[in-house]
């Protein structure tokens, strides 16, 4: 299958490289780079101090990759003292990937049980739903929603944001451009091209830079209905949810190699 990814980099090439080798044609077209900056101050000070929280929140796989190498690094290693919250699959995924999970440390873990996957949904479940007098560290870029820090705060909760990763505002090359452009108006076999979104900037910048003819049939798999909502108002309309993490990704594309087009979770806007 024809796939365009828009994940930031450098996790945007590492799931390329793992579709390619399972034989699918992979356009890269980020908008972001991520690069960690929880060994520099004020967030390895931050980190630092983690062993006074009660509770730390990972945003997402790009908070796990900046933020996990230097807790480890920590004198002492790791901390089971605190719990470990995240808001949705792929964040989990990433931390069982680098041997944190629930099985091998004696540690609390929350994420939302089902979807949708956000802090909204997370902040529901206990104990995040009663966290008065709980500290919590979430993890997280430099720029990032604040309404569901101020609800936390709001319960009681001592909340401290901590940005462990700076995003870097990238153009794709106008070839990939004109190749992503190419694969909507000229489809080849019998599925269309599938296009990948898990943030609205992507979805935004592509929205701009690409043409409409042939969004109609395009693939458009996404994450949170919100984004899904975006989508069929930039005239993708045949926006699908998926699982969040790369395993949902395979099970979608298996799913649309077996059924075709209609594969995945139809979503109308509200």
């Amino acid at each position: 299958m024809r796939i365009a990814l828009t994940q930031p980099q450098p996790r945007c090439a590492v799931l390329a490289d793992s579709l390619r080798a399972r034989g699918h044609e992979v356009l890269e077209l980020p908008v972001r780079r991520l690069t960690a900056v929880a060994a520099e101050p004020p967030a390895a000070r931050a980190l630092a101090a983690s062993r006074e929280a009660d509770w730390l929140i990972f945003v997402s796989p790009g908070a796990v990759e900046a933020a996990l190498p230097v807790l480890l690094a920590q004198p002492g290693g790791w901390l089971p003292r605190a719990g470990l919250a995240m808001i949705g699959p792929g964040t989990a995924a990433a931390l069982h990937d680098r041997g944190i999970n629930p099985d091998a440390l004696p540690i609390a873990w929350r994420l939302p049980d089902q979807p949708p996957f956000d802090a909204g949904a997370l902040i529901a479940q206990p104990p995040f739903d009663q966290p008065a007098g709980l500290r919590i560290l979430v993890l997280r870029g430099e720029r990032g929603r604040e309404d569901w820090i101020d609800t936390l705060r709001a319960r009681g909760a001592q909340v401290s944001p901590v940005a462990v990763h700076q995003a870097t505002v990238l153009r794709p090359p106008p070839t990939l451009l004109a190749r992503a452009a190419d694969w909507l108006v000229r489809p080849v076999g019998p599925h269309p091209a599938v296009f990948v979104f898990t943030a609205r900037d992507a979805i935004d910048a592509l929205g701009d830079a690409l043409p409409e003819t042939g969004r109609a049939s395009a693939l458009a798999l996404t994450v949170h209905p919100r984004l899904a909502e975006a989508l069929q108002r930039r005239r993708w309309a045949r926006a699908r949810l998926i699982e969040p993490g790369e395993s949902g990704l395979l099970a979608a594309l298996e799913s649309a190699a077996r059924e075709g087009i209609d594969a995945g979770s139809s979503v109308r806007p509200s």
